[in-house]
């Protein structure tokens, strides 16, 4: 890749954790950090998860975060757009996390799995039961069977992650006016993959009771959670979060259990900044910098009913 005047490196504020970017096509946002906050705080009270995978990684920003919040040692994130994936290898190499964290060239589509015979009927199974099964994730206007795609061997083969965590496009294709560049329309934008395939893509790679955690736009909820249920990712949390108290939210953060049983959780509403414009009192501890002393012991309160409600489920 022929180096850019417009690359830059950052510091995250995670730790050690340093990034490469480039402004001009992709640069991580508040909807990353909260994805991955989101994850963590998720994974960090259950069995320690050993795999995880990152779907529409970009620069590699959700895998780079986790790996300073959390233990998981084999993280992988998949990117279709090869200038940015190669920004997603150096940063693994800047970061020296070349032996937690591995990025492919790839699409979402490509993850796929061969038919499996029906449980009920031990049949091939007919299209309404690829619906049920969710284990088939073969576009609904394909006729013929996949195989086993290359990518999906190289990562381990189907149901092979404990978790996942995806950032897809938020705009359905043909919506909304094309972004700047190419690098952005794709990324924002169902141009190379759509909700379905990355739902599709994290059904095939999750483990039973496998975790997803998704950030996407309330504007999308209705599909998120229609196309979630059809492919056996049942939703079981979800926060809604806003710029500011008394703004309609922008943005949704779900959990999602792989064949989990039913019952949604709704929990309290999260806003960035607060209305004189600072970061709210969740942000600051989502960004890991310093709460003000007199919310401190609020906070260590939350926290503490936070883990009994945990502990109860």
């Amino acid at each position: 890749m022929t180096e850019k005047h417009s690359l830059r490196i950052d510091d995250t504020g995670f730790g050690d954790v340093r990034i490469l970017q480039d402004p001009e096509t992709f640069c991580y946002g508040v909807d990353a950090v909260l994805l991955a906050g989101f994850a963590a705080e998720r994974l960090k009270g259950r069995s320690r998860p050993s795999r995880l995978c990152d779907l529409g990684t970009g620069n590699g920003i959700v895998p780079l975060i986790l790996s300073h919040k959390t233990p998981i040692g084999d993280m992988w994130g998949i990117e279709v757009q090869e200038e940015i994936w190669r920004l997603a290898v150096k940063n693994a190499e800047l970061n020296e996390l070349e032996g937690r964290l591995h990025f492919l060239h790839a699409n979402v589509r490509d993850i796929r799995t061969k038919p499996i015979e029906c449980r009920s009927s031990g049949r091939q199974p007919e299209a309404a039961c690829r619906v049920e099964h969710a284990e088939y994730p073969m576009p609904e206007e394909q006729s013929e069977p996949a195989v086993q795609s290359d990518i999906l061997a190289e990562l381990g083969g189907s149901g092979s992650f404990d978790a996942v965590t995806m950032n897809p496009p938020y705009t359905a294709a043909g919506n909304g006016l094309p972004a700047g560049n190419e690098a952005r329309t794709i990324a924002r934008h169902e141009v190379a993959g759509s909700l379905e395939d990355f739902l599709r893509a994290a059904s095939v790679l999750l483990k039973d009771k496998g975790h997803l955690f998704i950030v996407h736009r309330p504007s999308r909820l209705i599909d998120l959670c229609e196309l979630s249920r059809k492919l056996r990712l049942e939703p079981r949390e979800m926060v809604f979060v806003s710029g500011k108290p008394m703004e309609k939210p922008n943005i949704v953060l779900m959990h999602c259990v792989r064949n989990g049983s039913r019952g949604l959780r709704i929990l309290p509403e999260l806003y960035v900044r607060e209305p004189d414009g600072s970061f709210s009192r969740e942000m600051l501890k989502l960004y890991e910098r310093e709460i003000p002393v007199q919310d401190a012991a609020s906070e260590l309160q939350k926290e503490r009913e936070g883990s009994v409600s945990a502990a109860g489920e």
